[in-house]
């Protein structure tokens, strides 16, 4: 039996061949119900056939679609991600402009509470060299910002003006050997010089052994020499030594500028006058000799 289907398969293929259409047109043309017995026949031949087929295609299709979706969704991944990057940006740029802000609005404060004439001012580099602790800011002479002009921002003493362009000017900190502030006690108002000592530390001289001076004693400027306005905050007491001899003690101080984070600053140009001791011509009225 297989011999003869051997010999006359081609015979055999072409008749199946011939007869699909045949049965597809004819079963196209007839009802379900009227189905004939070779109907039957090679429907059931050609149901496996079919199955596979469908089976076949449909998972190609389906790759091809899962494969369509994937690369559709890398697309839509990647257009959320510049998306994403671009509002986390937008955010950074709102909180730094809201800290900006913030920072502003505390030197205004800090303007209107002493009174002061100022210039704002951003510092736009650092001194690394080991002869000046300075600092430079983006405001200079046209700006009206002359030498020796007090520095300060919302912490308190910064320095004073060292040397001026155009259009910057460097400032001395508190913090260099050659500064030198008059400060006050709050507590005890014992009275002292404050120099600089290192990058993050100052000293104060002059103090006598028999001062009252504590840890964390808040020192104000004293408003003595000119330069720096009264009660602006200059350091903390952050350590006391005190000897057995001598007429002095050793005091280190912690400045109250946070140097490593300071970005806006005030340049003191003038004070406002009280109108207390000022009249309308702008004099000060001296006293009246008493009766006789």
């Amino acid at each position: 039996m297989l011999r003869y289907i051997k010999e006359y398969r081609f015979y055999i293929l072409l008749f199946f061949f011939v007869l699909i259409p045949i049965t597809s047109i004819d079963l196209s043309t007839r009802e379900p119900r009227q189905y004939r017995f070779y109907d039957r026949w090679v429907l059931a031949l050609s149901t496996p056939i079919q199955s596979l087929l469908t089976g076949v295609l449909e998972g190609i299709m389906g790759g091809v679609h899962r494969y369509l979706f994937v690369l559709h969704t890398q697309e839509e991944n990647i257009q959320v991600h510049d998306e994403n990057r671009k509002l986390l940006n937008t955010i950074l740029n709102l909180r730094e402009a809201e800290s900006e802000n913030t920072r502003l609005r505390q030197l205004l404060s800090f303007k209107e509470e002493y009174e002061l004439f100022t210039v704002s001012a951003r510092v736009i580099a650092k001194d690394v060299s080991t002869e000046f602790r300075a600092l430079r800011i983006n405001r200079g002479s046209n700006a009206g910002v002359q030498k020796d002009m007090a520095v300060v921002s919302v912490e308190g003493v910064v320095g004073r003006v060292l040397r001026t362009t155009a259009d910057t000017a460097d400032v001395l900190t508190v913090l260099d050997l050659l500064s030198s502030v008059d400060i006050l006690s709050k507590r005890s108002r014992v009275r002292g010089i404050i120099e600089g000592k290192t990058d993050e530390t100052c000293q104060l001289k002059f103090a006598l052994r028999t001062d009252d001076l504590q840890e964390n004693d808040l020192l104000l400027s004293s408003g003595l020499g000119g330069v720096f306005p009264k009660g602006v905050p200059v350091g903390s007491v952050s350590k006391v030594t005190r000897r057995k001899y001598g007429i002095t003690q050793s005091v280190e101080v912690r400045p109250s500028v946070d140097f490593s984070r300071l970005e806006e600053v005030l340049v003191v140009t003038g004070s406002k006058p009280s109108p207390i001791h000022v009249t309308r011509e702008g004099k000060s009225p001296l006293p009246k000799a008493a009766a006789p």
